[in-house]
């Protein structure tokens, strides 16, 4: 009984870890957070920090979309 409890609360946790996805501007903050705190403590804290939060905020007002990158609309002519 506590086996199969402790499978199915496994999965439940593996379901949240893989519904949540970061955007390409949150992973780009997290490896400047990580770069930084690497080279001046030697250590990482896998807490989210301020290039982290920056990045999700920009990927929430882009719809995800990587920053310098815009969508192209063809050119119209007028007949």
């Amino acid at each position: 009984m506590m086996k199969s409890l402790l499978g199915a609360a496994a999965a439940l946790s593996m379901l949240g870890v893989v519904a949540c996805s970061q955007g390409p501007n949150e992973e780009a903050g997290e490896n400047a957070d990580n770069a930084a705190e690497q080279a001046t403590t030697g250590t990482t804290d896998m807490g989210q920090g301020p290039g982290e939060e920056a990045g999700e905020a920009l990927d929430e007002q882009t719809n995800g979309m990587p920053a310098g990158e815009t969508t192209t609309t063809p050119a119209t002519t007028t007949p």
